[in-house]
């Protein structure tokens, strides 16, 4: 008989590591450099500062391949304490990410994944460089060991600064392909398109990128203020089941359950709570504690059925904002024209999630760009304010812009424009652990195509002046042309002085185009 044995979660991921992008030596570039720059922009705004990141990416050594490269990212943020920091990077499923608010992080993955793929890939331990306090600079040497999915600390050294500044930097060594192309790009194009698309999804950001060929590209930040922070918020009735009711309850103190309800989720209060459980045929004043299994069921199930429940509350998302949206948009692709709108919150399956969206018109960058296909309408895709690169057949973006009714528009495939769709939530529904597509939930699929109607309005609008505009100069043009020739005939017929009778017609000519 085979014998029975247990993966750590660390040694797990080690055999399926692609489930989170790192399926091959170019694609794990990018992602590492993707898990660590995400890593920065949530210190940075724990700190409240506005976000300086640093990426450094160089080749070590001469062998060709394997490729190996030393990545260096550092940023301005909070800082690590430092009896965290460990864990924080070698223990995977271990974070600050798991609470139910908007955050880039999802899965307690992230960064960990990248050491672990350094690690596998190179065994060069990780370096970690963290000042949490503005006054004890630490130094960390680790590695993971994923049997046991616990960190190994090889060494620590400490040192003072007078700097009272914060900020982490890490240093990673990895096996990569900077030059490999992934679909019709280079790894590189996609890292320094990943960094320019950040800047966007945080405007508030500047990133500095310098690549293994030693050129240095600044991304600047458009807007000089930090959005409003997420906020954590309690579950929401409809966004609860068996299990997570099962883990409040034994969590709690023996409390009736009225107030249990009250207290411990979102947009419940004591009214609410006694009205849901007048309606579900539950006792106000039972001990939570008392609660079978098969009344936890029921309790679920009521939820699910009970539609008077408020919706989740919206003030606990972080969105862009669509000023600062279109400021960013401005800034790097300078359109002839551009929209942006943030629908209102909406929520899907007691989950608050918000849209934003955008759409820009012309202009020499627009212009010069095409997506594989050779069309000009280019969707760019964020979650959470996440550019999304990867898979962008399989998402709903991509669905609502194929079924959109760009004609109605006066949009068509040579027009050229660039779609910018961001969706925030307390949980992004993706399909993969790569964190690459959004699912087909409805109520977004709706709330997208609405933020797209909104904006291709204005589009409208402005392609109907536009062209109007063309066709009143082409008139005034074939007038300009035979101008001279009517008056010289006119001149014969009534004797009238040629330059006075052409600077008549032409007054009439142009008086008549402005009144249209």
């Amino acid at each position: 008989m085979r014998g029975f044995t247990q993966l750590s979660v660390s040694d797990w991921f080690y055999r399926n590591r692609y489930i989170a992008g790192f399926s091959n030596p170019a694609r794990s570039l990018y992602q590492s450099v993707r898990e660590l720059v995400e890593n920065s922009l949530d210190a940075c705004e724990a700190a409240g500062k506005l976000p300086y990141i640093t990426v450094d990416l160089k080749l070590v050594g001469e062998s060709k391949r394997p490729k190996v490269y030393r990545l260096t990212v550092s940023d301005n943020g909070i800082g690590i304490p430092p009896q965290y920091v460990p864990q924080a990077f070698c223990t995977v499923l271990f974070g600050s990410k798991f609470e139910l608010k908007q955050q880039r992080g999802l899965f307690g993955l992230g960064v960990k994944m990248a050491v672990l793929y350094g690690q596998i890939t190179t065994y060069k331990p990780l370096e970690v460089t963290t000042c949490y306090d503005g006054r004890n600079v630490y130094t960390f040497t680790l590695q993971m060991d994923l049997r046991s999915n616990k960190p190994v600390v090889l060494s620590v050294k400490t040192r003072k600064t007078r700097k009272h500044s914060t900020g982490t930097t890490v240093i990673l060594h990895l096996v990569g392909d900077y030059d490999r192309r992934l679909g019709s790009r280079s790894t590189g194009e996609l890292i320094q398109r990943y960094l320019k698309l950040t800047t966007i999804a945080n405007p508030h950001a500047t990133i500095v990128f310098s690549d293994p060929y030693n050129n240095v590209f600044k991304f600047e930040r458009s807007v000089d203020k930090l959005p409003p922070q997420p906020r954590e918020t309690a579950p929401h009735p409809h966004g609860v089941d068996a299990e997570l009711l099962k883990r409040m309850i034994e969590s709690s103190r023996n409390t009736p359950l009225q107030a249990f309800l009250a207290k411990n989720f979102d947009r419940v209060g004591p009214r609410k709570a006694l009205e849901f459980l007048k309606w579900a045929g539950l006792d106000p004043n039972m001990d939570i504690k008392k609660l079978t299994s098969e009344d936890i069921v029921k309790l679920v199930n009521a939820f699910k059925a009970y539609d008077k429940f408020l919706p989740p509350s919206p003030n606990v998302l972080s969105p862009i904002g669509a000023e600062e949206l279109k400021a960013a948009i401005v800034k790097l692709f300078n359109p002839e024209f551009v929209k942006t709108v943030t629908r209102p919150p909406k929520s899907y399956s007691g989950f608050p999630f918000q849209v934003e969206a955008g759409i820009a018109y012309g202009g020499p960058v627009i212009k010069g760009m095409c997506d594989e296909e050779g069309n000009y309408k280019l969707l760019f895709r964020f979650a959470n304010k996440i550019p999304l690169l990867f898979d962008e057949r399989g998402d709903v973006c991509r669905k609502v812009i194929e079924s959109f009714n760009w004609r109605q528009y006066r949009v068509d495939d040579s027009t050229p424009i660039a779609i910018f769709i961001h969706v925030c939530s307390t949980r992004i529904p993706y399909k993969t652990a790569g964190k690459e597509m959004i699912a087909d939930v409805e109520e977004i699929e709706d709330e997208i195509r609405l933020a797209l109607m909104d904006c291709a309005r204005d589009l409208r609008r402005y392609i109907y002046r536009k062209m109007k505009l063309i066709k009143e100069q082409e008139r005034l043009n074939l007038f300009k042309a035979y101008i001279t020739e009517i008056a010289d005939d006119v001149v014969r017929i009534v004797e009238e002085d040629k330059k006075k009778l052409m600077e008549l017609m032409w007054k009439v000519v142009t008086k008549r185009g402005k009144s249209k």
